[in-house]
């Protein structure tokens, strides 16, 4: 799984968020739940009392997967849905003894789970069966438009965000997500008109204040995306993010100590999300200390201390790496870079990811292998 940041900012971005945190608080302690799994058995010697039994452990797995995600321990609670989606496979008589929703919401945190693991292929199976339980679902199927978003498929994303909307035409996570595609394909006004639907609905919707703050900042409008950011910050006066898109709009003025104070902020109110110190690290790339160099050794700090939160964070790999490789005073420690990139591509989940990184390690092997043969010590040519 990514950080548990990531995990939260999709989990988040539903409005249905608080509703499900507050139904698994109500659901039983993580202790009491177990205990009540631990008391099942494997099975029983008479068939319906068996049937039975894996009804029960399903709801019980259900319900404990949401506790662990009310507690943010997400590795937990993605093996007890993933272990109540395979007993749902295994024992196919289950499925028509559930109550409710339950099978419903096994599959759709199934889906939730593999489309964080980059499963595309393993999450879309779980939204379509979960779609076609509940055709109605405008959440489903904006879930279902987010694994097709990340795996290039943007006309067939849009299409699901347009028939959510239709179903709905109040479904502020349709209006959102859609936004987020409208960007991607470069259409800012399109995407500012469905922000500014999602806030008519929802005034204090956070996050869709801050994207909007982003399309302003990419329209070139800082005013009017300070003046979001201000609203953010009156919805949460704590939050890491408003602190961080704040910075990053004095970063494109140019004004980087001032960013970087932003940045630092974003960090104290918290040291879990990676992007502040990435952007700080720029930031402080971009001041120069007493009129001399930037302080490079801190902005490799801070790019280490990105990585060590969220290894997946391939943007850190890249800079730091080049910071790296510019401070190498030998072939040794080129070669580190070398290594460092190789980690990164452990952890590379897209084509553009891989494509990023593997460009930079074959110009790094390329510069160190170009010094071995001019038997150099350093990369320094002159």
């Amino acid at each position: 799984l990514p950080s548990q940041h990531t995990i939260l900012q999709l989990l988040q971005s539903f409005t249905g968020y608080n509703a499900w945190m507050a139904s698994a608080a109500k659901e039983g302690s993580l202790d009491s739940l177990t205990e009540k799994l631990d008391g099942l058995g494997d099975g029983d010697d008479e068939e319906e009392k068996g049937m039975m039994m894996y009804v029960e452990k399903v709801e019980l797995l259900l319900r404990r997967g949401r506790r662990f995600a009310y507690h943010r321990k997400f590795e937990e609670c993605s093996k007890d849905f993933e272990a109540a989606h395979l007993i749902l496979e295994e024992q196919g008589e289950v499925k028509d003894l559930l109550q409710g929703d339950t099978y419903a919401r096994v599959l759709e945190w199934v889906g939730t789970c593999r489309h964080l693991r980059y499963d595309l292929e393993g999450a879309a199976t779980c939204y379509e069966a979960c779609a076609d339980l509940e055709p109605n679902n405008s959440e489903i199927l904006v879930k279902r438009a987010g694994v097709c978003m990340d795996g290039g498929k943007l006309d067939e994303g849009l299409t699901l965000f347009d028939t959510a909307l239709t179903l709905d035409p109040t479904a502020a996570d349709a209006l959102l997500h859609r936004a987020n595609l409208r960007m991607i394909q470069q259409r800012p006004t399109e995407a500012k008109a469905d922000l500014d639907r999602c806030i008519e609905l929802c005034p204090d919707h956070i996050l869709a204040w801050l994207r909007l703050a982003t399309v302003l900042m990419a329209t070139d409008d800082l005013p009017g995306a300070s003046r979001c950011l201000d609203k953010a910050k009156e919805i949460d006066p704590h939050s890491s993010e408003v602190h961080s898109y704040r910075g990053e709009m004095l970063f494109q003025s140019q004004e980087f100590v001032e960013a970087r104070a932003e940045f630092d902020m974003a960090i104290e109110c918290d040291s879990r999300n990676p992007t502040p110190y990435v952007n700080a690290a720029l930031a402080v790339m971009n001041t120069p200390v007493n009129n001399g160099p930037p302080d490079i050794a801190e902005s490799i700090n801070l790019l280490e201390k990105a990585i060590e939160i969220d290894p997946q964070y391939q943007t850190a790999y890249i800079h730091l790496g080049q910071l790296k490789l510019s401070m190498a005073t030998d072939l040794s420690t080129a070669k580190d870079v070398v290594a460092l990139y190789d980690k990164g591509l452990d952890y590379c989940r897209t084509a553009e990811e891989l494509k990023d990184i593997v460009s930079m390690r074959i110009l790094t092997v390329a510069q160190v292998e170009a010094a071995s043969i001019l038997k150099m010590d350093t990369l320094n040519m002159q």
